[in-house]
């Protein structure tokens, strides 16, 4: 302000000095350049903040994509290695085959339910589970069916599109392999039917909003599909285009408006070669930027704020400051999220850095692989001190194969030694990542994941697959096995062995008048009694009902062979008691004897068998030697 009298001189005092023009004008161009300076860093803060949660959404929705395949790929190992087992069983023995479906069933139920079905050779059900009666319904036409009836005859997994069962009227996807003859030729399907939703079960133990969704995809179809915004889109849509063509790289990121729902999202997909399939996980793009809103809001107040009063620079800093601390804590819960979708699947992470030489674990990863720190100096010996030393030769030569780039990827099973002497199966995955100069990675990120139920279900489908599921003994597969590597040492050692057919006499009157509840009794204390007779290097199996057949690996004569032969008898003559009834029975014996009887497994089996229905013809209850003239038909 300006006195009448003095025009020029201003007023003297602070209030005065506030409308001074230099200081007007100042505090104007100070505040437009205020004005600049807040736009230009407000719109960077919200242009990072998008960053941040395009970087921190690809990086979760990779790590899920990775996460589910693994899941899907373990379910699929799983129904195929059961249907190699389930078809062994159908085409030895269908009469057992309906039990033999439900008890695998009950075994695997927690880790995936399926129905088995089982075609001739033209295509007709000749068995569905969970059915007493099978209706004879015809999927010849069925591409899983149609493609082994009209294929090559080879013995491959087929992975189907989603289709509606006409036995179980749902939406399922279709895994099959062919059935063979004795001659070797296709006789049917075997089939096991995996509901669409199985596959996307996965997406109800994570939650990355109500816009994300899981899809599972084979050659571009959409096999299994769940979506938190709707969770009943029908399956069976088409999809072309990246990263759907057939030549994709393994894994990747991208964004698009879904075809199928519309909604913005990333997406990260992972590719299971073995299988032709594609995992994509997705997330609403407008979900990942929601979790920033409020700090988008919060950046504008305070700069509004900054422009009003230049007193409050000291609180924009601590505000920076804020800002920065809920970026972290931000990313922290990102982290926790990953690590609880690891967690929920069993899996531990431990993450090397190559730069500093120091390598960090989960506790979950501590408690696998037995290492007490969660952060110790990097060497090979200290990722795998406790590996079983049968195994640690393979597993260091990967794990250096893939640090030196001779691998894509690090993937190990193997099993870790316990402080308390127990051996656990564990599963190692591992990839180099974050490129530095020059390419050059710097770390290395990885996950351990306990595998002992699958191992124990694997070995047991071994088992299955090579044993009489009533007596334990050897079945007609592992005995023929047998009796070639008998015969290739007997040949090279230029050494004799024998093969003992026997049956029951007497065994269907067993049945008939006490069940055949008592008759399996009978053949379980049958089974024990002889196989207590013979050597830990002879094989005793059951060939079928009643019939058994015993190899003797080496014997010094025909007489030896005889002797043993006539041992067995002996032990069949004596009574068996069985829930306090004496049973008595005889057996109807059969010796064949190499080389006298023939050069190959099959004439042996031949005389074998020839000679027990000679004792059987010949009054019963005795034993029949083969005679070296003994020739195997046309």
């Amino acid at each position: 302000m300006f006195t009448n009298a003095h025009p020029a001189t201003p007023v003297r005092g602070p209030a005065g000095a506030y409308f001074r023009p230099w200081v007007l004008l100042r505090t104007v161009l100070f505040m437009l350049a205020c004005i600049a300076a807040v736009g230009t860093g407000v719109t960077m803060e919200h242009a990072k903040l998008r960053s941040i949660a395009k970087a921190e959404s690809n990086r979760d929705l990779s790590n899920l994509a990775r996460a589910f395949s693994e899941e899907v790929g373990a379910t699929i190992s799983t129904v195929d290695v059961s249907l190699i087992a389930l078809r062994g069983h159908w085409q030895r023995d269908q009469a057992s085959f309906a039990s033999t479906v439900e008890q695998l069933n009950r075994q695997l139920r927690r880790k995936v339910f399926f129905q088995v079905k089982a075609t001739d050779r033209q295509g007709v059900v000749r068995f569905a589970s969970g059915r007493t009666e099978t209706p004879a319904v015809d999927l010849s036409d069925r591409a899983h069916v149609r493609t082994h009836l009209q294929g090559d005859g080879q013995d491959r997994l087929f992975i189907s599109a989603p289709v509606i069962g006409r036995t179980s009227g749902v939406w399922s996807v279709q895994l099959t392999r062919p059935l063979y003859d004795a001659a070797g030729k296709v006789d049917g399907v075997i089939v096991a039917s995996v509901a669409t939703a199985y596959f996307a079960r996965f997406y109800n133990t994570i939650d990355l909003g109500p816009g994300s969704s899981i899809s599972l995809v084979g050659s571009g179809v959409v096999l299994a599909r769940s979506s938190g915004r709707n969770p009943n889109v029908q399956v069976g849509a088409r999809l072309t285009g990246y990263p759907y063509d057939p030549n994709t790289e393994r894994a990747g990121l991208f964004r698009r408006v879904s075809r199928i729902d519309g909604i913005d999202r990333y997406y990260a997909w992972h590719k299971l070669e073995d299988y032709g399939l594609i995992v994509t996980v997705g997330l609403a793009t407008a979900d990942a930027h929601a979790r920033y809103g409020s700090r988008q809001r919060f950046a504008a107040i305070m700069g509004i704020g900054i422009l009003l009063a230049l007193s409050m620079l000291g609180w924009t800093a601590f505000a920076a400051r804020y800002n920065r601390r809920r970026s972290v804590k931000a990313l922290e819960e990102a982290e926790v999220r990953w690590k609880l979708a690891l967690s929920a699947s069993g899996a531990g992470v431990w993450d090397l850095n190559l730069k500093t030489g120091r390598l960090l674990l989960s506790s979950q990863a501590q408690a696998l692989l037995g290492i007490d720190a969660g952060i110790v100096p990097w060497t090979v010996g200290a990722l795998h001190g406790k590996v079983h030393p049968d195994d640690l030769p393979a597993v260091s030569a990967a794990m250096r194969a893939h640090l030196d780039g001779r691998s894509a990827d690090f993937m190990a099973e193997y099993r870790v030694l316990r402080a308390d002497g127990s051996t656990h199966w564990i599963s190692e995955r591992a990839a180099l990542v974050n490129g530095g100069e020059l390419g050059a990675p710097k770390r290395v990120v990885g996950t351990v994941t306990n595998i002992d139920q699958r191992k124990l279900a694997e070995q047991e489908m071994r088992y299955m697959a090579s044993h009489d599921a009533l007596t334990g003994l050897a079945n007609r597969t592992l005995f023929r096995d047998r009796l070639e590597q008998a015969l290739l040492h007997a040949k090279r050692d230029d050494n004799m062995l024998a093969v003992i057919y026997f049956d029951l006499d007497k065994f269907k009157p067993v049945n008939d008048n006490y069940g055949h509840g008592m008759g399996d009794q009978l053949l379980v204390q049958v089974a024990r009694r002889v196989r207590c007779s013979l050597r830990k290097s002879d094989t005793l199996a059951r060939l079928g009902g009643d019939e058994f057949g015993v190899l003797l690996a080496t014997c010094a004569s025909q007489a030896d062979a005889m002797k043993v032969a006539e041992n067995i008898l002996s032990l069949l003559n004596m009574p068996f008691e069985t829930d306090s009834i004496a049973l008595r029975i005889s057996g109807s014996v059969g010796v064949a004897v190499y080389p006298e009887c023939g050069p190959d497994a099959a004439g042996l089996v031949h005389c074998a068998d020839q000679a027990m229905y000679a004792a059987k013809q010949n009054g019963r209850n005795q034993v029949a030697l083969a005679a070296a003239s003994t020739e195997l038909p046309g």
